[in-house]
């Protein structure tokens, strides 16, 4: 969510997709472990994936939880991006960021409503680590 840096579930949504369109996402990992990011009630294709670096500022969130803010002028996309495996190929649900990687990909908002988009790893989920968005 750019400049915000970590958002909490119970932030105001960020992201308001129409319906009918088509978005390019990016997921940035900057952890030290792989994500699986699963997008509720949505069909993508993974477009590819690249590594990066950049400048990271600690932040406190708004339910007082560790954070931090990339700021998106410090991107440094490194390498060629990297095509999806065969097992990443056809419409999916989720997709596994790896560290130090960004993961596009290509997404079809075809209902109205409000959904989530979260981590599977069950600790995050557990500790309501997602974000809600909205498709108008």
């Amino acid at each position: 969510t750019g400049q915000q840096g970590t958002l909490t579930f119970k932030d105001p949504v960020t992201e308001r997709p129409k319906r009918g369109s088509t978005e390019i996402w990016e997921f940035y990992n900057t952890t030290v472990d792989a994500h699986p990011l699963h997008m509720h009630l949505v069909d993508f294709r993974v477009l590819d994936r690249q590594a990066f670096t950049g400048q990271l500022t600690p932040k406190v969130n708004s339910d007082g939880s560790s954070g931090a803010i990339l700021d998106p002028n410090s991107i440094s996309l490194l390498g060629s991006p990297v095509t999806p495996s065969a097992w990443e190929g056809g419409i999916k649900d989720t997709v596994k960021v790896f560290p130090g990687e960004v993961a596009r990909v290509l997404v079809q908002f075809k209902r109205r409503g409000e959904y989530v988009y979260h981590c599977h790893i069950l600790s995050h989920e557990d500790h309501e680590m997602m974000r809600p968005y909205e498709v108008i």
